[in-house]
């Protein structure tokens, strides 16, 4: 057999487009040759160098000068307001939309594992109101209490220049809880809400409480202030943020306060003529909405293993009893409720949330209606106006198996919701919300068919049994986070016989980031050497090659770790340290060399790679042969409508040893693509990662004509008749 050169004129477009993960964290540095670069120089590289950005830089003219996609996480909002949630409330209050209605609820009164009990610790999920702080006249600002309690705040010390204390919350609450250091020995107090407000939203009238209960006893002891809930009370802003008035000074550490954020406050304001007999405060606590449960022979684990440190409460919400509509069921409506195992009196303490299965003590996560076509279009609006005003071409939703699955829910009483009518946590309901996750994004890229509306996807084949099937119609940009090893294998949970579903995703024009690392690859088991990291460098781009489409993907380098940024390398993550990251982990001389395009054929006599899948019928199989890369359909009754389009890659067998370890999967080969100027191989055994075998007996592969060989460095060589091949060893061959 002879591999006969496919000769085309080669147009002058580069064969790889590169893009970059999380840039930032920008510093002085230097590149590879010892030259010291600026912060400024090293994000001019990275714009030069680079085609597409998943992430952003945080100045628009930069984001401009490339693709940048931005940041969405379209199935959650927070408890504790930012921008996204502010500006939605207040489009859903101008247009007379329920913003309640874009969350999911509790139809019942739900007991839920929690199995990281510090996530959500420093918000309203632990009774801590987003801001709590004290002015010193009607003028001020505002200071934070920012410490720990117990505070031991003189908080009314200026009661008399018109001094007070505040409390901000995202949500409507009927009471605080107030722990003194110091109890008042006479006065009065009243606590205000904003009752009127301008059109910016700031606060133009306040009004008084109507106190139910004062458990403090006139703040002489530490107790709970009860109030009935009024009708006009309206979220608001304090500060105008001009710095003339409610703008300038410490505005409570909250740059949301500051510029306009609209949040429900609350204003406690102490006289007396007397001022030694004001009160000291050592804390403020919201309700306690979502109670930790002992319940009796509860499990300790999770299904998948996980330790319970806890059990939540989450009160269900009757939605018949509230007859105003209010989100808020009065007394009356409350005692008048037919379904008595739902004990909310506000709406908002049903929301689903998924306790201990967020990031962090600030995270206070509750799922989102993608149903909702108010919310799909308020989240289309928002980021438009945010992706113009920050030159972004797009974002992208980072955690797509984060939804309402027994990963996130673990229920062990309750759980229904009433949007799905279904259990969190159940097969059933995640399965319609994975389908409403993937037409939201559907529609919102439909909505906006000139963005990237990307998605962070793992590395399972999309329609296999192991693989996420619902997101392969719902995105334009996908991210295949740490896929491409340096000892990339040819099958297995993910391999190169399996990388076709990229080839789907390309015949509809949608495009795919190749993550590449340094795991299982010369690195990692043989140390951190410059060599080393060429040669995982240079076996990680081949391996690209075999399966990219010149239209649609994009490669990425990285270290072989989740941290990201353009920072400086360590000599623990490179093999010098000082140099920018991306600069040191782009192959930049190999993604140089102009291969071409894919030559679109398979030399006469040599074999198509067979196209392998994760399949469930008839029985469940990991390596079910439904084509090869030369075909353009491939066919299974496991694939949607039992067939899915693909743009085929025409990758070959340049060797393969005759003992298989499947059926069309020899135990090492020799794969090849062709390309108009050249020939990439690679060299690798089935299921990949096998530290012994980078150490293999050199492997000899005869050349039908002349190439040129470009070593790890991008060197260009002489015109060979023959190459050799180690484990795991890619070769870019030029003719």
């Amino acid at each position: 057999m002879s591999l006969c050169p496919f000769y085309l004129l080669a147009e002058n477009e580069p064969t790889t487009k590169t893009a970059l993960v999380l840039p930032g964290l920008h510093q002085q540095g230097q590149d590879l040759q010892g030259n010291t670069l600026s912060a400024d120089e090293t994000i001019d590289w990275e714009l030069t160098n680079s085609d597409l950005v998943f992430g952003s830089y945080s100045e628009r003219h930069q984001n401009e000068q490339t693709n940048a996609v931005g940041y969405m996480y379209n199935q959650k909002m927070e408890l504790n307001n930012g921008w996204l949630e502010n500006n939605l409330r207040n489009e859903a209050e101008a247009n007379g939309i329920n913003f309640e209605d874009y969350f999911l609820h509790f139809t019942e009164d739900t007991i839920l594992a929690e199995v990281d009990s510090t996530h959500g610790e420093s918000t309203l999920i632990n009774r801590k109101p987003m801001i709590v702080g004290y002015t010193t006249n009607d003028d001020h600002a505002g200071f934070l209490l920012y410490q720990q309690p117990p505070w031991n705040a003189d908080v009314f010390e200026h009661y008399q220049q018109g001094g007070a204390l505040y409390v901000y919350h995202s949500e409507q609450f009927d009471r605080l809880m107030f722990k003194f250091s110091q109890y008042a020995q006479g006065g009065e107090f009243v606590i205000e809400y904003p009752s009127a407000v301008d059109g910016r939203g700031q606060v133009t009238e306040w009004s008084q409480f109507d106190i139910k209960k004062d458990k403090t006893l006139g703040m002489t002891e530490s107790q709970n202030v009860i109030w009935n809930l009024p009708e006009d009370w309206v979220r608001a802003t304090t500060h105008d943020a001009t710095g003339s008035s409610y703008g300038g000074g410490q505005y409570f550490g909250s740059t949301f306060v500051r510029d306009g954020g609209r949040l429900f406050v609350t204003r406690i304001r102490w006289k007396d003529t007397n001022p030694d007999n004001r009160p000291k405060i050592d804390e403020i606590k919201l309700k306690n909405s979502f109670p930790t449960v002992k319940p009796q022979d509860a499990p300790i684990q999770t299904a998948s293993g996980q330790q319970i440190e806890r059990w939540r409460k989450v009160r269900g919400f009757d939605v018949s009893a509230d007859l105003n509509g209010d989100n808020y069921l009065s007394w009356t409506e409350y005692k008048n409720r037919t379904n008595k195992n739902a004990t909310a009196r506000f709406r908002w303490e049903s929301r689903v949330i998924p306790f201990g299965k967020m990031w962090n003590q600030n995270s206070s996560w509750a799922v989102t209606n993608l149903a909702n076509t108010d919310y799909l279009n308020a989240v289309h609006q928002y980021y438009q106006q945010e992706w113009a005003s920050q030159g972004l071409n797009g974002a992208y939703n980072d955690d797509t198996n984060k939804l309402i699955g027994s990963n996130q829910f673990s229920v062990l009483s309750g759980g229904h919701i009433q949007e799905l009518g279904a259990v969190a946590g159940s097969e059933e309901a995640d399965s319609v919300y994975r389908s409403q996750f993937s037409a939201f994004l559907k529609n919102l890229a439909q909505l906006d068919p000139n963005a990237f509306v990307s998605v962070n996807i793992g590395t399972a084949n999309l329609f296999g049994r192991n693989g996420q099937s619902h997101l392969a119609d719902s995105a334009s940009l996908y991210l295949r986070e740490h896929y491409l090893f340096p000892s990339t294998g040819f099958s297995g949970y993910a391999g190169l016989s399996k990388f076709w579903d990229n080839s789907a995703l390309a015949a509809k024009g949608n495009s795919v980031i190749y993550q590449a690392t340094t795991r299982y690859g010369r690195v990692q088991y043989f140390g951190n050497s410059q060599t080393n990291w060429e040669l995982d460098q240079y076996s990680a781009l081949a391996a690209y090659y075999l399966s990219y489409d010149h239209e649609h993907s994009y490669f990425n380098q990285w270290n072989n770790g989740y941290q990201y940024g353009s920072d400086n390398t360590t000599s623990d993550n490179f093999w010098t340290a000082g140099v920018a990251k991306n600069i040191a982990y782009q192959p930049t001389r190999l993604t140089e060399i102009d291969l071409g395009k894919p030559s679109n054929h398979i030399p006469p006599g040599y074999e198509a790679i067979p196209m392998m899948m994760s399949t469930t019928t008839p029985s469940p199989a990991d390596y079910t042969i439904i084509g090869d890369s030369s075909m353009h359909t491939l066919v299974h009754d496991d694939l949607p409508n039992g067939a899915v389009d693909v743009s085929p890659t025409y990758t070959y067998f340049a060797h393969k040893s005759e003992r298989n370890v499947v059926t069309g999967g020899p135990e090492e080969m020799v794969l090849a693509r062709e390309f108009t100027n050249g020939r990439v191989l690679y060299r690798t055994d089935f299921h990949g990662k096998n530290a012994v075998y980078f150490s293999s007996a050199q492997l000899t592969v005869a050349l039908d004509v002349p190439m040129k060989v470009v070593d790890e460095k991008g060197n260009v060589g002489d015109y060979v008749s023959e190459v050799t091949l180690r484990g795991y060893e890619g070769l870019i061959l030029l003719y």
